[in-house]
């Protein structure tokens, strides 16, 4: 088990407001996530209807999450000029918008413009909202606070087939992009009126008389010199062959729909097995891993989740399908989700407090930028190889990343 971090912090705000704040921003969180799984139940319509391959499709999501990804550093330096709550509500609101001009498409092309606005409107979701929660949460709280923000938005994710499906059923699928619009929008403005970072964090931000660009890039280098922060980097890259968001939400409908040849009724509830567990397993990390360490959760975490999707890969298609695919779907979410919110915990304890948002910027433009990259790679696997290639990949890819985590080690006070 690693040495934790006797670093004692203060909460800026009192325990209400940072509750709010958590409940609020897990909301916006909620928000983005149902977009990116409102899409895969829309993706297999819209394959069939302009005839696009695994490929275009892969080069949607690679393309997007590049450009949203690699914004999110921007994002981070900016948090210290202008208040996170106010990036955080101007990209909510134009999340909502750019979800309901994606009812707009034509084919490959619009997809994949409204696609992109849709990533840079959500950029400041990760970087800013976890630097808020990391702020405003002690260490003692962090592991919880950071997971329940993933959890919240995997429960943007679980409501979406629930509610989508009969909605794509009796109205289409262009008006179900048009209302899942509006909640962006008044996410958004909730944050805009309601979050509280504290008077500390206000004072500094007026206080500042160094330009931006001079200040950040002297201080960019900082966070890259310490060889844990580096792995940890390192290994989401690597585990971005199977994260949940991206990988999975967008690969497993097509699987159950165009390889098995389910039914839509059944793809949405086994989909939503998977996303129960995306809920469940985030919360359970990390309160395990604030009693066992970061670092010990994720090397648990990490064979579970290449052990379950070989073993959903190899049961599908057994005589035993019916079975399987619930119980494994169901197990993936709960391991293939968690990892995600254990490595921005392990982030958050190791990055020194003035570099945090800096930090995670950094973090999230890797994670997601070079990351998304992974989204082509699956398509092209697919097309090529089939399926069961590209879940063994994803299998690797959380290999590779808890070996890249192996020696890694917790900064002492």
């Amino acid at each position: 088990m690693e040495t934790t971090d006797t670093i004692l912090d203060t909460a800026p705000v009192q325990p209400s407001a940072a509750n709010r704040n958590l409940v609020l921003v897990s909301a916006a969180h909620a928000v983005i996530h149902a977009t990116a799984v409102l899409m895969p139940l829309i993706y297999p319509i819209i394959q069939r209807l302009y005839h696009l391959s695994y490929t275009e499709i892969g080069l949607v999501i690679a393309i997007s999450n590049f450009v949203g990804g690699f914004l999110q550093f921007g994002f981070g330096l900016l948090s210290k000029y202008i208040m996170r709550k106010v990036m955080l509500g101007i990209g909510n609101i134009l999340v909502g918008i750019s979800v309901a001009l994606t009812s707009t498409i034509t084919g490959f092309g619009t997809l994949m413009g409204w696609s992109v606005l849709n990533r840079i409107a959500g950029a400041p979701q990760h970087p800013v909202g976890a630097g808020l929660l990391s702020h405003v949460f002690t260490q003692k709280r962090r592991g919880f606070a950071l997971a329940a923000h993933v959890a919240g938005g995997n429960i943007g994710t679980l409501l979406v087939p629930l509610v989508a499906t009969p909605i794509i059923t009796s109205w289409g699928w262009r008006p179900t992009l048009l209302l899942f619009g509006l909640p962006g929008v008044v996410v958004g403005a909730l944050l805009l009126l309601l979050v509280d970072e504290g008077q500390e964090a206000q004072q500094e931000r007026s206080s500042s008389a160094t330009p931006p660009v001079t200040w950040h890039w002297r201080e960019l280098l900082v966070p890259l010199r310490d060889y844990t922060i580096v792995l940890i980097m390192l290994a989401s890259i690597a585990a971005a062959g199977g994260r949940g968001i991206g990988i999975l939400t967008t690969y497993i409908p097509l699987y159950l729909a165009n390889q098995l040849h389910m039914t839509p009724v059944y793809v949405s509830a086994m989909f939503t097995l998977l996303l129960i567990g995306s809920v469940a397993g985030p919360l359970i990390a990390g309160r395990l891993s604030d009693r066992l360490g970061r670092k010990v959760t994720l090397l648990i975490v990490y064979p579970l989740a290449a052990l379950l999707t070989i073993t959903f890969a190899l049961l599908a298609n057994s005589a035993v399908a019916a079975y399987a695919i619930p119980a494994s779907l169901f197990a993936m979410g709960l391991t293939a989700y968690a990892e995600s919110p254990l490595l921005q915990a392990y982030l958050a304890d190791q990055a020194q407090e003035h570099l945090r948002d800096i930090t995670f910027g950094l973090y999230f433009a890797l994670a997601f930028g070079v990351g998304s990259l992974w989204g082509g790679v699956i398509g092209w696997v697919i097309d090529h190889v089939g399926f069961t290639g590209a879940f063994a990949v994803m299998a690797c890819s959380y290999i590779l990343a808890a070996t890249i985590l192996l020696p890694s080690r917790m900064r002492r006070a």
